[in-house]
């Protein structure tokens, strides 16, 4: 016969006390790992806010800058045609903000600058506008200079290269000379600038060269 052991209270409360520190030790652990994921959790949503904000204020800082802060360019003062030489008489330095001006804005007039297209005044001058005195081409006398359309079909060429002008199967100008390639403009005949001229604004103008 087994003998029994007889029930102690004392026995009962150590193992009582021993399970309830494990338990509350478990939750404690528990508890504390949560709260380490969601301090974890919140400082990279801080983090995160942080650099949104910070991206969002050099943003508007950097825009602030591009209207606030302004620079002298060259701006016509009066209407000029295609290959017009600039000077003082018809250009003046006006301060504008960084942002109404273009990158290749001009802030002054080199010597011997002429217009690449007809403009108007007050139109602010960049270097795709003009053809500086490097790039300087002699037009014959009575010739005109022709804008062409931006699209315009045409083979690898320079300036100052001699070009035909061609309308369909037609050859409407002969041995013209290349004024500039941006945008696409040339000198003509004064007999065929009309015919030109309407050829370009109906955009059916392209240019065959010959090397």
């Amino acid at each position: 016969m087994t003998p029994s052991h007889p029930f102690s209270l004392q026995q009962f409360f150590a193992t009582a006390l021993r399970q309830s520190k494990d338990l509350v030790h478990r939750s404690g652990f528990r508890l504390q790992r949560e709260r380490r994921v969601q301090t974890i959790a919140v400082l990279l949503l801080v983090v995160m806010c942080t650099s949104v904000f910070a991206e969002s204020v050099t943003k508007a800082h950097s825009e602030r800058q591009r209207w606030s802060s302004n620079i002298s360019v060259v701006v016509l003062t009066a209407d000029i045609p295609a290959n017009e030489t600039l000077t003082s008489a018809n250009t003046q330095l006006i301060s504008l903000p960084r942002a109404l001006i273009a990158s290749d804005a001009l802030t002054s007039l080199p010597p011997h600058t002429r217009t690449r297209i007809a403009l108007t005044a007050n139109t602010p001058l960049s270097a795709s506008l003009v053809i500086p005195a490097s790039e300087s081409i002699d037009v014959p006398q009575g010739w005109r200079v022709i804008a062409l359309p931006q699209d315009i079909s045409a083979p690898p060429v320079t300036i100052g290269d001699k070009v035909d002008l061609i309308v369909g199967n037609t050859v409407v100008a002969s041995d013209c000379i290349l004024y500039s390639t941006s945008p696409y403009a040339v000198a003509v005949p004064l007999d065929v600038a009309s015919s030109v001229a309407a050829a370009a604004r109906l955009g059916e103008i392209s240019i065959a060269f010959y090397p």
